[in-house]
């Protein structure tokens, strides 16, 4: 019986684990809330069939295995109408097994669970952990499933060594599922900060010269492929050391924050903004053609030039910028230099007396 037991656990782990890997790159890809609840209920219910598939069958008719798990898991981690919708599966498929005494009552235990995972979520003190709910959880699980096998079993001889068993390994496998996947939640969600703290720059938060790099690849290698036009601005805040210098970096940095936003604002979702290092900020503009990429720019420039940076409550300052672009096919027959050649067009536009937009 420990045999059957563990290798119900064992399929239970490798089972939650991938799930939770095809889970997280599914919900990327997902927005509708609903379609999210029905795939996580319906791969918590496949988790319970597969559980049942490997149950250890008692007497003729009842079936003990460890599907309480998904249900749990579904209960804690997922939320309210997954699990509900797992429940609902797993009472189906159990009729699949036969129907009988035993079915029916499995299905009031899953009910039952459902129901009581309910009252001890809301009964339970909110500054314990989830590791501590999903403990009287599963003691909740192991008593009703208990009550169960008494109501459809009725040997003792076989209630005595089947019962504490259950026990032992129903509270192990509840306990490894609970720390399993907390540990893969916490794990995903430190993977995806910083994963997202290395493409974005910390100050600005705008993306990084490292999200540059991957996005201006992807968008040069769309625009040769299909000949769509693609623009590049780079822009430079004039006279930058200068508000360092005199003002402190304190002021420099809000100065960076604040142009940001405006080219934030004025960008908006037509193109991508980056800061590439220091006081210098590139803009990807995908479709754009000269005229628009050159009218984006002067936009900016505009603004920033108009706008009075508030560094403390008695000093404002007016900022400027250079811009240079260049745009393909206009300016550029081929892109694989337009980076470079967006450099040349704003150190002319430096060299030539600043605050200007300028293109070769």
């Amino acid at each position: 019986m420990f045999e059957d037991f563990f290798i119900n656990i064992n399929i239970m782990i490798a089972l939650i684990f991938t799930y939770m890997k095809i889970r997280w790159s599914i919900r990327e890809e997902t927005h509708s809330a609903w379609k999210s609840y029905v795939i996580d209920g319906l791969c918590g219910g496949l988790l319970g069939w597969a559980l049942m598939h490997f149950s250890i069958r008692v007497g003729t008719e009842t079936l003990v295995d460890l599907r309480f798990i998904p249900i749990l898991l579904m209960f804690l981690f997922i939320g309210k109408v997954p699990t509900f919708i797992s429940v609902i599966f797993i009472a189906c498929i159990r009729f699949i097994y036969g129907v009988n005494i035993s079915s029916y009552s499995a299905v009031v235990m899953l009910i039952s669970l459902f129901i009581g995972y309910i009252f001890i979520e809301k009964f339970t003190p909110k500054e314990d952990s989830v590791i501590v709910r999903g403990m009287y959880m599963v003691i909740y699980s192991n008593v009703v499933i208990s009550l169960l096998l008494y109501y459809v079993v009725r040997d003792f001889n076989i209630l005595i060594a089947l019962t504490p068993t259950y026990w032992v390994m129903g509270s192990i496998a509840g306990l490894s599922s609970i720390l399993l996947v907390n540990y893969m939640r916490t794990s995903e969600y430190l993977y995806r900060k910083y994963e997202n703290e290395s493409t974005i720059d910390f100050l600005t938060g705008l993306k990084n010269v490292r999200n540059f790099d991957s996005i201006w690849k992807y968008s040069e290698e769309l625009a040769n492929k299909k000949g769509k036009p693609l623009s590049l601005v780079m822009l430079d805040i004039d006279h930058f050391k200068r508000i360092n210098d005199t003002y402190g970096h304190a002021a420099g940095d809000f100065v960076l924050m604040e142009i940001s936003r405006i080219m934030e604002e004025v960008v908006g979702n037509k193109g991508s903004v980056f800061r590439k290092g220091g006081e210098e900020f590139a803009i990807i503009l995908p479709l754009f053609r000269k005229e628009q990429a050159e009218e984006m720019a002067e936009t900016i420039r505009s603004r920033v030039e108009r706008h009075r940076f508030a560094v403390d409550d008695e000093t404002k300052l007016s900022v400027t910028i250079s811009c240079g672009y260049v745009s393909y096919p206009e300016i550029v027959k081929q892109t694989d230099n337009m980076v470079e050649l967006a450099d040349v067009a704003l150190y002319q536009a430096k060299e030539t007396g600043r605050n200007k937009v300028l293109s070769l």
